[in-house]
């Protein structure tokens, strides 16, 4: 009995199985860029409109098309989120999705860069990435035995964005620093443009000089430094917020984990506010000779109701090196008074 009870239990799951299926389709199509030619590469996101959440995340192939497969029928929201600013976002907010595969082609439009060279930086970082020569080597090891960090990195955004959930507070100061399209933001007055990240502020890039008891990041940018105790200590009682905060590294494994505190509440996280209790993990990972992964989570209790993760790849780029930046803000003042 117990063993026809077995089979009968197996062939209820794999008849579940086959009708779940059955209500399963898909999503297919071909994306193009702004000027009309194939776009590969172009991040997809399918999200649940009913739950928020994300369904499918996708790249388009070299030819610009895409397939998502094993849809459940509902409504969805298709999104590509392009870094910065060469083609602007494309969002459709209700995809009516049935047990069909359905065909969604998708024309991508010009961004606020208007095509003028220079001023979107990924495409800058993409053509740096294209000249870089990396070597075929495995990950360097460091003279303590983890892996060495340093050298010159390149910007390298999250394809795939998950929006915040913001507090009331902190939605209502976004809404207004986006209507005012950035007026107010630090940068403007060149102080620090955001968190201190690699690629927290395009286009700059970034070096790590790795010590066994310390990593220092150098930014092409304000305030151009950041340390990083990897001596053990912890974090003062008194932190005496800054733009910086106050940062302390451990190992775990092959993953250098990074906790910062202690950052002041003029920082914007993108357009988002932060206040002082801000909390910052990093964990960067050199996966391979040429390429270092980075997970950050933001927490902070006034700003999201539930943390911020972010995942970014940072790309070496031995060819380069980092050049002396100046900002120059003497006609702040002749602007602000108008």
């Amino acid at each position: 009995m117990r063993y026809l009870k077995g089979i009968l239990a197996v062939f209820c799951a794999n008849l579940f199985w086959l009708a779940a299926s059955a209500l399963a389709s898909g999503i297919s199509g071909t994306v193009y860029d702004d000027k009309g030619e194939l776009f590969a590469g172009a991040p997809i996101q399918l999200i649940n409109s009913e739950t928020g959440d994300i369904a499918h995340e996708t790249e388009t192939r070299s030819d610009g098309s895409y397939l998502i497969a094993d849809v459940a029928p509902g409504v969805y929201k298709f999104s590509i989120t392009m870094q910065c600013c060469e083609m602007a976002n494309f969002s459709e907010e209700d995809l009516q999705l049935g047990v069909d595969e359905f065909q969604f082609d998708i024309h991508m439009k010009q961004g606020v860069s208007l095509n003028t060279f220079g001023d979107d930086p990924h495409v800058l970082a993409d053509l740096i990435r294209a000249r870089q020569i990396i070597p075929d080597l495995p990950v360097p090891q460091h003279a303590a035995g983890k892996p060495d960090l340093s050298g010159v990195w390149l910007i390298g955004q999250d394809p795939f964005p998950v929006a915040p959930k913001l507090t009331k507070w902190a939605a209502e100061i976004t809404e207004q620093r986006v209507a005012s399209i950035f007026r107010d933001a630090p940068h403007s007055r060149c102080l620090p443009e955001g968190m201190p990240i690699p690629s927290g502020a395009a286009p700059f890039i970034v070096k790590f000089v790795q010590t066994d008891n310390l990593l220092v990041i150098l930014f092409e940018d304000v305030p151009g430094f950041r340390q990083i105790f990897l001596d053990g200590r912890k974090h003062p009682d008194d932190p005496d917020p800054t733009w910086m905060g106050h940062s302390i590294g451990h190992w775990e494994g092959d993953t250098l984990v990074v906790d910062s505190v202690g950052f002041n509440d003029r920082l914007w996280l993108g357009p988002h506010p932060v206040t002082e209790a801000l909390h910052m993990i990093e964990r960067y990972r050199r996966t391979e000779y040429g390429l270092m992964k980075l997970q950050v989570t933001y927490e902070d209790p006034a700003v999201f109701n539930e943390p911020l993760v972010e995942n970014r790849s940072l790309d070496l780029a031995p060819q380069e090196e980092l050049i002396e930046y100046v900002c120059e803000n003497n006609k702040w003042a002749q602007y602000t008074s108008e």
